[in-house]
């Protein structure tokens, strides 16, 4: 993971997001209908984290306070750790999902994965910040023939209607870039 890391030259976004400013995070990260999509792959790895406002995934951002926003949030935490149906990933590329995590306030199925020591989504981030909680997940998987990796088909929009645009960068062997994606246009070339 640090060598992936490496390649943007920094820490995983939801590690660099819980220490900074949340002013930078509330206007860069946190729009309702837009996630971010960070891709990195180097030898056999490829690392895919994803961040994105609770409100595309859910419909609300603050702690569910019925069955239905419970359900609500324990269902998408299921599509969310299913990587391997989120993210297509050529055959040839023979692409195995390692492991996914999940980062939110609000996780149902367990605590979150992270240290709740810092950043907007701790014990007095979740009341702080009403209103503008986000979820992170990362997944890590590995490929038998990376050369054979060349695109991703994101699958994210399938399950999660409320989201409309995805904004990527990518650092693969052939270089690093930037994409939208959209519902329309969900393909992104490695």
């Amino acid at each position: 993971m640090t060598t992936l890391c490496a390649l943007f030259g920094a820490m995983p976004f939801h590690a660099l997001h819980a220490h900074e400013g949340h002013d930078h995070q509330t206007h860069a990260a946190h729009e309702h209908g837009v996630a971010t999509l960070r891709v990195a792959s180097a030898d056999k790895a490829l690392v895919i984290e994803f961040l994105s406002p609770l409100d595309n995934l859910v419909g609300f951002e603050h702690e569910p306070r019925s069955d239905e926003q419970r359900k609500a949030m324990a269902d998408a935490e299921v599509l969310l750790r299913d990587g391997a149906a989120l993210f297509s990933l050529p055959a040839a590329a023979g692409c195995q999902l390692l492991g996914a995590k999940l980062d939110s306030p609000w996780l149902q199925s367990e605590q979150p994965d992270h240290d709740h020591g810092h950043g907007h989504s701790d014990a007095h981030g979740a009341t702080e910040h009403e209103g503008h909680a986000d979820l992170a997940a990362s997944y890590r998987f590995e490929c038998t023939a990376p050369d054979r990796l060349d695109s991703l088909h994101v699958r994210l929009f399938d399950s999660f209607p409320r989201l409309r645009e995805v904004r990527v960068e990518r650092a693969t062997a052939s270089g690093q870039g930037a994409a939208v994606l959209t519902p329309a246009k969900a393909e992104l070339p490695l």
